[in-house]
Formats: structure tokens, sequence, C-alpha cells
């Protein structure tokens, strides 16, 4: 191709959209039953506004799974979303003295000092 010429159809490939549509219908998918039209519809919105909100659909398939497996009204899906986005390890409450043990040797008696 020379410098001046106009390449012929699309020079890169389509970004991977994923609509709520497409959403909708893995999680119907996976349903032992359909769920009611209203309960769809109102998924529906609900993954329109994340969506539009540029969440990553590994994200809300992940909630989307969390939502169906605990039979979770869409109005929740929003929380479910940051919770699978932000939630952390659960940790254990450090002890007053430094960080958290998860044993202690019962020979060693400088372990149960700061305890006591």
């Amino acid at each position: 191709m020379d410098p001046g010429s106009i390449p012929s159809g699309r020079t890169a490939p389509a970004p991977s959209t994923v609509s709520a549509k497409t959403l909708i219908g893995e999680y119907v998918a996976a349903c032992a039953h359909r769920p009611p039209e209203r309960v769809l519809g109102h998924l529906g919105r609900e993954l329109n506004q994340l969506l539009g909100e540029g969440i990553a659909t590994e994200h809300l398939r992940a909630a989307m799974e969390r939502l169906r497996t605990k039979g979770l009204s869409p109005s929740v899906l929003p929380s479910l979303v940051n919770e699978v986005m932000n939630a952390t390890a659960h940790q254990a409450p450090a002890r007053a003295g430094g960080g958290y043990t998860p044993w202690m040797n019962p020979a060693d008696d400088s372990a149960y000092e700061e305890v006591l």
C-alpha cells in the first residue's frame, strides 16, 4: 500500500462490547426457571445503568451470579457489584501489642506475656 492510499475495511478489531440483553440472556440460561418479566425488566434497567458507568463485565457477571444464587432483588445489583469490586479478604483484628498471630506455641512462655 502506498502512503497516499486509503485503507479498505477495518484496520483494528471491533471492541468487545456486551449489552444488558446479552447479560440477561446469560442470567436466564443459568436459572432453573425463567424469572418473571418484571424482574428481568428491572434487571435490564440496573444493568444499563451500570454499563453506562463503565463497570467491567466481569464484575457484572460475578455480581449477577451472586444475585441469582441468593435469589435477591435486582435493586441490590449495584451493591453486589460494589462488593465484588471492592471487598477485601476478612482480616482478624490485631492484638494490642503487635500483629495478628494465628497460633501461639504453648512451650514459648514469652508469647503469653503480651496477652496477659
